[in-house]
């Protein structure tokens, strides 16, 4: 007898499903965390510059050193989730990010600020990486894709935070208490994850997900998991060929959002076209509602098409246009106007992550998911790595001697010049698209695929 031939199946089933969407949303909050502070530089982006006397370039590296410290962090961060577990790695990388945050907010000097933002940085990189363990480990091989986009989508709610709220509470407090507040948020998510969120269904006394779709008991491939090295591991994930499309995929889909949107877009829209904080933060808001629909939409349109390859081509696409808009129109310099629908669908257009990741569980062996998911994560986090302090030098490069106040005031040539770099990003993703094969389902997994 099979264990869906259990007569107390649909029992058991039912206990699942009633506990496991509340796990699953207490584990994506501490996300939103990660995702609120990722995009807190850009409204407070000209009071941090001009507090501590700050260039383009200066700052560009402190919105970098988040994803330096993201990208490093993804092969090991998927290991803690594969070997210490989900819940105990999200609430220790909460803990780091409130520890973080509170250095950011008393920051005397510009290092201890460069400080709290690696602090921030490595706690929130411990976390998607589990949250994908979770829903890998609490959801079926059809679901995955949906609840994925689902997660982003309450993910973004923290860009959306860091947005139009997060810049009336600038206006209103100040950035530094606005880090302070963001802590108290921080720790208490980590004690709802600590006290809610559970590894996986046997943690409850309920079958796994492993069992009914044919990839043996959690005990056999806990058995299997501890057999491997690291290098065995890295091995497995590497020599993987069907996943390094993905790696580009989110090395362009994310990481030229990630610059542009997320670090740069309030102050190119505030200094290029002579609008408000809080206007130009709107733009941002309204792209981080694009993604917050399309990281649900493409997740369900993926799984109820089966298929991974065409919403990520379509997505990438589209972002690709949207990019190279911005950069040539009006000389990089688009009617305002334009920005809503841009700004809406590039964010939208997110919505291919969660899609990518989703392909990963069709890809990779349970016992690599979490590393092979860092593979791809490492992938968006590198390309605003590289992008965003160059992006800054390009300002400087350019810069003509003005001042806005008491920051540098960078004409509107400087910023399309420096524009083409995300869209080369962007061009990069839709190439990984191409080079996407589409996975073949089912518990058959391609550790070395070729």
């Amino acid at each position: 007898m099979t264990i869906a031939q259990h007569p107390r199946w649909t029992e058991m089933m039912a206990k699942a499903y009633s506990q496991r969407w509340r796990i699953w949303f207490v584990a994506v909050l501490s996300h939103s965390v990660g995702l609120f502070h990722r995009a807190a530089m850009a409204p407070m982006a000209d009071r941090i510059m001009a507090d501590f006397d700050l260039t383009a370039a200066a700052f560009g590296s402190l919105g970098a050193i988040y994803f330096y410290v993201y990208a490093a962090m993804q092969l090991p961060s998927g290991t803690l989730a594969d070997t210490l577990g989900p819940r105990r790695t999200i609430t220790g990388g909460l803990l780091c990010t409130t520890i973080g945050s509170v250095v950011m907010g008393l920051a005397p000097s510009f290092s201890v600020l460069y400080l709290g933002r690696v602090l921030v940085s490595f706690g929130a990189s411990l976390a998607w990486l589990s949250v994908l363990k979770i829903i890998m480990n609490w959801f079926r091989s059809r679901e995955v894709a949906t609840v994925t986009g689902l997660s982003g989508a309450i993910n973004n709610s923290g860009q959306l935070l860091a947005a139009t709220p997060l810049a009336l509470l600038i206006i209103a407090v100040g950035w530094r208490m606005s880090f302070m507040t963001a802590a108290a948020v921080s720790l208490v998510v980590a004690l709802l994850n600590w006290f809610i969120v559970k590894d996986t269904p046997r943690k409850v006394g309920l079958p796994s997900i492993a069992e009914l779709e044919g990839e043996g008991t959690d005990a056999q491939r806990a058995r299997a998991a501890a057999q491997l090295t690291m290098g065995q591991r890295l091995n497995h994930v590497f020599r993987n060929k069907r996943l390094w499309p993905l790696f580009l995929i989110a090395m362009g889909t994310y990481g030229s959002y990630a610059t542009f949107f997320l670090n740069w877009l309030v102050v190119y829209l505030m200094q290029t076209y002579g609008i408000t904080r809080d206007h130009a933060a709107s733009f941002a808001l309204v792209s981080a509602v694009g993604a917050i629909l399309g990281t649900s939409a493409l997740g369900f349109v993926s799984d109820r098409i089966h298929s991974r390859r065409i919403p990520i081509i379509t997505a990438t696409f589209i972002s690709l246009v949207g990019f190279l808009l911005i950069a040539f129109w009006n000389g990089g310099r688009p009617p305002l106007p334009a920005f809503w629908p841009i700004s809406f669908i590039i964010g939208f257009n997110i919505g291919a992550m969660p899609v990518a990741f989703a392909t990963v569980r069709d890809l990779a062996a349970p016992d690599v998911r979490g590393m092979s998911s860092g593979l791809i994560n490492m992938g968006g986090f590198a390309g605003a790595a590289v992008v965003q302090p160059l992006f800054g030098y390009v300002l400087d490069l350019n810069w003509r001697g003005e001042m806005m106040g008491d920051i540098r005031h960078y004409p509107v040539e400087a910023f399309q010049q420096a524009i083409f770099l995300p869209a080369a990003l962007m061009a990069l993703g839709f190439i990984g698209a191409l080079l996407l094969r589409e996975p073949r389902r089912g518990p058959r997994f391609e550790h070395d695929a070729s």
